[in-house]
């Protein structure tokens, strides 16, 4: 049966009682402030420091200056140079510019580490500065004056920065845990509630379809063409790859909750999206990360700690199969990743599955790094899910033989002593970086884990839903777009009310997403609906979020394996001449509403 559009639909209702949870995760208490596998890596990078410091130390007390600005280079990053600042006017100026310069290079090399995974780059410039301080000693400093109080003071500015660091960390865990316990006490107050299962709407609504044009006019060009992507860089959050993802799952998620029964230009989109993540363009990162973070040649991206192309990548496939039926990425060799020299790198959803249930069993922390050594719960948790999802299409049982080790891990060494995320950690290291993101960066791991850990995500949601629900709640979503970098919540916003509906909480969503739209105004043209500013990632995750249904991710990766093929379904629509806005199957019969796109006149649908 046909409807057309204008035959509207009454709201459908919840299912009576919904799903049943389990009581809530309480958070473990910790034996250590730190997990051990974190306090591991932390005592060494400890101990290496001391190691330098040392050997700085025996180089300063050797009575030499350019041993001695050498040494104290070791100590401290730049702090070399302070030794050849004994002189007067314009001399000790330029070298104490120098040092200066020589320690904001070595945290410019660490910011870039984190950003591009070059882990020769921070400790690579700490070592020229200090060897530069000391070849000053052997030129035309050779006799000059220099200050004999820079001896003292650079070890005692590594010891006070040690210390000081130190100290901030046991006062900062200390408040950790004391939050721990009143967040344990506010979750066993709480008695679990059934989550509907059934979808809020019947149908995408005429905006959600304006919206699902800009996400289906850029899948649906040609596969070589790019238009409409936002090329800023290969190697952090603006990445291509990452935009397709989004993209992906955003019509993954719309296929499964309002057209099940739609394959056509749908399928066709998703089928596009998976080609051009193998375009070389997308994935040529990898050899220039692989080489200064892991120290190999290779420009495989798929095999070692890359998830954030590899489990990404994975998730997009296994929900695109989940929601469409088809199984495009089944057949050994279907993913192909060819250099512009014609070398070869074949794969498939299974294998990328298999991949990283090893990369789990076999990493250092528990957690397969992203960029070479940076572990990030978020692309972990993605990275779950596509497994959860694929494991449920295969039969397979991968994530019940990783879900224990990967929660501990999670639990040790990658939630904060308060309980939160941590944004990410160095295995190499072991430290993490400080809460950076604002509310979404512990707000969309929920939304991937409700598929893989349903408890953890439910927990973790509780805890922060009365910060989204304060007065300030603009002041905890990061104003900067992940998508393009610009200045706006429009991504933050986007993204945590995906979560907020994947959990059923459509308090949040509607007002995040009422939010949006007051700090984002939308404009259509030609049909097409889009928000000034905003990326094209932040516009595929709105989708995501009204699109989604309570428990949508989570049924993907548990419900029946749908055969498309043996329900009626549409198979060809004309883009955009037919918008379907729901496309469902029911006993034999097929119930579709469908919106003219360009205008009205004579479509033919299959």
């Amino acid at each position: 049966m046909l409807r057309y559009a204008d035959e509207r639909v009454a709201r459908s209702s919840p299912a009576s009682g919904g799903r049943a949870e389990a009581p809530l995760l309480p958070y473990p208490d910790p034996h250590h402030l730190w997990g051990p596998e974190t306090g591991r890596r932390l005592a060494r990078t400890a101990g290496v420091h001391l190691v330098a410091g040392i050997a700085g130390g025996l180089l300063a007390s050797s009575g030499a200056p350019a041993l001695q600005a050498a040494g104290l280079g070791l100590m401290l990053p730049g702090g070399g140079f302070l030794l050849w600042t004994g002189g007067e006017g314009a001399d000790a100026l330029v070298h104490l510019a120098l040092a200066v310069a020589a320690f904001a290079a070595v945290l410019a090399g660490l910011a870039t580490w984190f950003a591009t995974g070059a882990v020769v780059l921070p400790f690579g410039l700490w070592l020229l500065a200090a060897a530069g301080a000391g070849l000053m000693g052997a030129g035309h400093h050779h006799g000059h004056a220099v200050r004999a109080e820079a001896l003292w003071l650079v070890p005692a500015a590594a010891v006070a920065g040690w210390a000081t660091a130190l100290l901030l960390s046991l006062v900062s865990a200390r408040a950790g845990l004391r939050e721990r316990r009143l967040r344990n006490a506010q979750i066993a107050s709480t008695a679990p509630r059934p989550t509907p299962l059934e979808p809020a709407e019947p149908e995408l609504t005429p905006e959600e379809l304006q919206l699902m044009r800009l996400v289906l006019d850029r899948a649906l060009q040609p596969v070589e063409d790019f238009r409409g992507f936002e090329w800023r860089d290969q190697f952090q959050t603006a990445a291509v790859r990452y935009q397709l993802n989004v993209a992906s799952y955003a019509l993954s998620m719309a296929q499964y909750t309002r057209l099940p029964a739609f394959q056509g230009y749908l399928t066709q989109a998703q089928l596009n999206l998976a080609a051009k993540q193998q375009d070389h363009r997308v994935w040529d990162y990898w050899r220039l990360e692989n080489l200064w973070g892991n120290l190999r040649n290779g420009a495989d991206p798929i095999p070692r700690d890359n998830i954030m192309f590899t489990g990404f990548l994975a998730t997009q496939l296994a929900c695109f199969h989940a929601a469409s039926g088809r199984r495009a990425f089944d057949e050994p060799g279907s993913l192909r990743f060819e250099t512009p020299a014609g070398e070869v790198f074949a794969y498939d959803l299974e294998r990328l599955a298999e991949i990283l249930a090893e990369g789990w069993r076999t990493a250092p922390l528990g957690l397969i790094a992203c960029e070479p050594n940076w572990v990030y719960p978020l692309c972990n948790a993605i990275a779950a899910a596509g497994v959860r999802v694929q494991d449920n299409l295969a039969g397979a049982h991968r994530w019940r033989a990783a879900e224990g080790p990967f929660l501990a891990a999670l639990e040790r060494e990658l939630i904060t002593p308060a309980g939160d995320f941590v944004p990410c950690r160095s295995s190499y290291l072991g430290v993490a970086l400080p809460q950076i993101g604002g509310a979404v960066g512990q707000a969309f791991p929920c939304f991937f884990l409700n598929a893989a850990l349903p408890a953890l995500a439910r927990r973790h949601w509780l805890v922060l839903r009365d910060s989204l629900l304060a007065d300030d709640f603009r002041r905890r979503l990061w104003r900067i777009d992940v998508g393009n970098y610009g200045f706006s919540r429009a991504s933050s916003f986007a993204a945590t009310a995906a979560a907020a509906v994947e959990m059923g909480d459509l308090e949040v969503a509607d007002r995040l997403l009422g939010a949006l739209d007051e700090d984002c105004p939308r404009r259509v043209l030609d049909g097409v609906a889009h928000r000034p500013d905003a990326s094209l990632w932040a516009h595929a995750a709105e989708l995501l979020a009204r699109a989604g249904r309570a428990d949508a991710l989570r049924d993907m990766a548990t419900a029946t394996p749908r055969a498309p093929a043996l329900e009626p379904h549409i198979a060809d629509a004309p883009y955009p001449g037919v918008l379907v806005a729901a496309a469902r199957a029911s006993r034999g019969a097929l119930e579709a509403v469908l919106h003219p796109g360009a205008g009205p006149g004579v479509q033919t649908v299959r």
